[in-house]
């Protein structure tokens, strides 16, 4: 006669004894995605990301070059009483070469409150300059790429007769 207290217990057939997936299955399932994944993240977040921040800062480079353009050349108009605009292009041509940007057409206006030359009136300089893309004149071409307009202006009053 056996004791039914030391009977080795039979296997359950209900849900509990359910085969449990093997782990090294699962790690081989998971094996190369991180790799995957990081390229494809790098594509869809990175780039755009980098791209966006090359563009901006492009931009914020030009703005700068163009609020400058603007500030000197009013300047230069504001104290010779006839002002010459090729010294205004070169004082242009710098400001924009020392924010990076070569090549940038740049259109230079002056209007007067009064006659030009006499001193206490007021000489406004507006600039206006397109700025490409980055990478877009590679693909489309200078003259048929996407850009941005910037404009600035600044008003200033004509010097007196001496310079003073």
């Amino acid at each position: 006669m056996t004791d039914p207290d030391l009977a080795v217990p039979e296997e359950r057939s209900d849900s509990l004894s359910e085969e449990r997936p093997d782990p090294v299955s699962k790690e081989r399932l998971d094996s190369g995605t991180a790799v995957i994944e990081f390229i494809f993240a790098s594509i869809v977040l990175l780039i755009p990301v980098v791209y966006l921040m090359l563009a901006i800062s492009q931009l914020q480079a030009a703005s700068y070059a163009t609020t400058s353009t603007a500030i000197s050349a009013s300047r230069i108009a504001a104290r010779d009483a006839d002002p010459s605009e090729r010294r205004a292009h070169q004082v242009a041509d710098m400001h924009f070469t020392d924010f990076g940007l070569t090549g940038v057409p740049i259109t230079i206006d002056y209007s007067c409150s009064g006659p030009c030359g006499q001193a206490g009136s007021l000489i406004t300089a507006r600039v206006e300059t397109k700025v490409s893309l980055p990478g877009f004149p590679l693909l489309f071409g200078t003259k048929h790429s996407p850009h941005i307009t910037l404009r600035a202006s600044h008003t200033d009053v004509v010097a007196t007769a001496g310079g003073d």
